[in-house]
Formats: structure tokens, C-alpha cells, sequence
């Protein structure tokens, strides 16, 4: 996770030409800063997040972002009409020190608008995805270090010719991603109230601010030219239990997982893509068997099966949201090869894959057993053809 955190700048300060664009777009840069506090309410899940007795409801945030925007002028401000990217830094309080210690959060994110409510008025998207560490572990979150996702609906209002206010519905989701067990996450519904600083003050027309414009840009290509193939290596870990008659038992180590993807798309615009994807899946923690337990710490010793018994072979459905350097997919797939009973026959993928180059990309996501149950974070590396 913090290899994406730095992607960001390793573009900004790379020779590197990025969707065909000028190797100097780095001059059309547009920046702007920020701050912003969050305040929230934690839907408290699991009994550990509470302090005495109290549960842990309220939640308050301070943030500090950078972010840039590619100039009008440039192909890809062109192309995608003032979305930004950037990264932030945080710090959160769930107003118990003890319980759950106070995490500081890194992420990247990225945003656009959506709307035009007036000429100084609109709402947009905005996502950030992060690593937050100083958690005190506790039966809820048993780590220090967790991931944070969130997704939100910025107003913006521009007040004068540097200076926007923003006001901010938003949803934030702190999780392991089954790195360490137990793994119940914290879920955060709150409103950020914000001020953003905007170096270039350059007004910028209303219909040229929206995200997503109609496109002829495919209008005459082939159907060949709209196609992509993605190959992508991507490993990870997890914490597992083991159930024997009624009771579970916990699994002491960490345990790796791998795998392989090949990804074909269809580019439908410049926005959105949709295609499919053969996975191929080594899991470790799959089809253990008992060697023995200890009762009193309720901890397993286990053996592992044959390498073909720990593997999966799955094809998904695939659909993905463009923008500059980011691309978010999600696939929905069905494990046509699969042994023992621990993979159910559906699965679900979240993906970010962040461009360092046209064709190379870093990517971290989900996988989901059974589409419900989070089963381990992805860690990966690809190319486009």
C-alpha cells in the first residue's frame, strides 16, 4: 500500500509520457491545497469497540491535501476535464486512546465533478485510498496497520478566485483485509467541512469542468483499436481460523497467496471500459487439515495438502472507471476449477491500478470469497498490450 501511496510522485517527477500525452505535462500542472475536518459516526459492529461500557460512536479527523489538475490546454485536461488527483495525510480519534489508540492515515485519492449547480457551484466523486498505522490492536481490528477506503460527494463552492469551501458527505472504512485475525473493521458515516487553496486561479468555463462530456473520440475507430489486454502478477497474505466440531482455532502465521490474471477490455469511451478475466489463484490457507491443538490458547497446528488442492481457476466479468494515472474495477467471476469445500463458486474483485508508465501499472485490491467475505488484499504488478 505505501508503494501506491508514492505513484503520484514517482509520475509527477518522471520523464515518463502517460496516455500518449506531452513528456512535459508536468509544466501544465494546476495545484492546490487543502485542509479539511471530518467529523463521524462509527456503527459500531463488534463489542471490542467500546470503551467501559460506552460504545465508540463519534469519531473526528483532521486532514491535511495536496492535489493537481491537468491544465485545459493539455491533452489530458482535455480529455478528462478537471478531475484531480493528489495525496493527503490524516489523523483520527475515536476519543479512547486506550481502545484503539490514535491512527494517522497516508493516501492517494482522486476526484472530478459531476454537476454544475451554478457557475461557482457543483458536486462531484471523490475516492482515497490509504494506510493507516498507531492502532492499538483489540478483537475488532487485531493489527496495528489496517487499510482505509473511502468514497465520498464533495459541494464545492467557490468563494473568491483562489479560495473554494467544500462540504462533504462521506462513507471511510478502516479494515485488515484479513492480514491479521480478527478482522470486524470500523465503518464511518460523517461529513468533512473543508478549505482548499488554488495556486492557479484561472477561471475555468462551465462546460468545460465536467468529468464526463459526451466523446467522439471512438466514433470511427475500429473495433480493434478499442481493445486492451491487461496481464497482471499479484501476491498478498492472510490470517486464517480453523474450525474443528464447534470450535475455531486459530491459525498462527501468516499465510501467502498468489496469482495471475489475463484482462481483455472493450473501451466504450474515454471512462469506462468492460470485459473479462481468466484468474488463476495459489492460496496456502486453503484445505488445511489439523495436525493438532493446543485447548488452552485455542491455537492450531495444521498441515498443508497437495500444491493442486490450494489452487482455483475462476473467470470473471469485468467493469472499469478511467481517469488520469487511476483506473477502479470490479469483477464478478464464477471459480470453474476448484477443489475442497473453503472457495465458494462465486467471487467478487475491487481493483485500483495506478499507471507509472502507458502500459506498466501497480495494483492493490480485494478479493471477496463467496462475494460477501473478505478473504485477502492483492498486491500486484501488470502490463498493457
Amino acid at each position: 500500500m505505501a508503494i501506491a501511496v508514492t505513484v503520484v510522485i514517482i509520475t509527477l517527477f518522471s520523464g515518463t509520457k502517460l496516455l500518449a500525452s506531452s513528456p512535459v505535462w508536468c509544466d501544465s500542472l494546476r495545484h492546490s491545497l487543502s485542509v479539511e475536518l471530518r467529523l463521524a459516526y462509527n456503527i459500531v459492529s463488534h463489542y471490542a469497540m467500546s470503551s467501559e461500557g460506552r460504545p465508540l460512536n463519534n469519531a473526528l479527523s483532521v486532514h491535511a491535501r495536496y492535489t493537481f489538475e491537468f491544465s485545459p490546454s493539455s491533452k489530458l485536461g482535455q480529455l478528462f476535464p478537471s478531475s484531480y488527483q493528489g495525496v493527503g495525510v490524516a489523523a483520527y480519534t475515536f476519543w479512547s486512546h486506550k481502545q484503539t489508540g490514535t491512527p494517522m492515515v497516508a493516501y492517494i485519492m482522486q476526484g472530478a465533478p459531476i454537476a454544475e449547480l451554478g457557475r461557482d457551484l457543483s458536486i462531484g466523486y471523490e475516492w482515497n485510498l490509504g494506510f493507516s498505522w498507531g492502532w492499538h490492536p483489540n478483537d475488532a481490528m487485531n493489527s496495528r496497520y489496517n487499510v482505509m477506503i473511502n468514497v465520498a460527494l464533495p459541494l464545492s463552492w467557490r468563494v473568491a478566485p483562489h479560495w473554494e469551501f467544500r462540504l462533504t458527505p462521506d462513507y471511510t472504512h478502516f479494515s485488515n483485509g484479513d492480514t491479521s485475525f480478527s478482522n470486524s473493521g470500523a465503518n464511518l458515516f460523517g461529513v468533512r467541512v473543508g478549505v482548499a487553496y488554488m495556486f492557479d486561479a484561472e477561471r475555468v468555463d462551465v462546460d468545460c469542468r465536467r468529468f464526463i462530456q459526451p466523446t467522439q473520440e471512438f466514433s470511427t475507430s475500429d473495433f480493434s483499436d478499442r481493445i486492451s489486454y491487461d496481464v497482471m502478477l499479484y501476491g498478498g497474505w492472510r490470517a486464517d481460523r480453523f474450525q474443528q466440531g464447534n470450535r475455531f482455532y486459530v491459525i498462527d502465521d501468516k499465510l501467502p497467496t498468489f496469482g495471475v490474471s489475463f484482462q481483455p477490455h472493450y473501451h466504450l469511451n474515454r471512462y469506462f471500459a468492460l470485459g473479462a478475466s481468466l484468474d488463476v489463484h495459489w492460496d496456502s490457507s486453503l484445505n488445511l487439515y489439523t495436525a493438532s491443538t493446543d485447548e488452552s490458547s485455542n491455537v492450531v497446528d495444521y498441515e498443508r495438502p497437495s500444491l493442486w488442492r490450494q489452487m482455483k481457476c475462476g473467470l470473471s466479468v469485468r467493469a472499469e472507471i478511467q481517469a488520469p494515472i487511476f483506473t477502479i474495477g470490479v469483477g464478478v467471476g464464477y471459480n470453474m476449477l476448484r477443489t475442497g469445500y473453503d472457495y465458494s463458486p462465486l467471487y467478487t474483485t475491487f481493483s485500483l491500478k495506478a499507471f507509472v508508465s502507458k502500459r506498466a501499472f501497480l495494483c492493490v485490491g480485494y478479493y471477496f470469497n463467496s462475494m460477501q467475505y473478505t478473504h485477502n488484499l492483492m498486491y500486484g504488478l501488470g502490463m498493457r498490450f
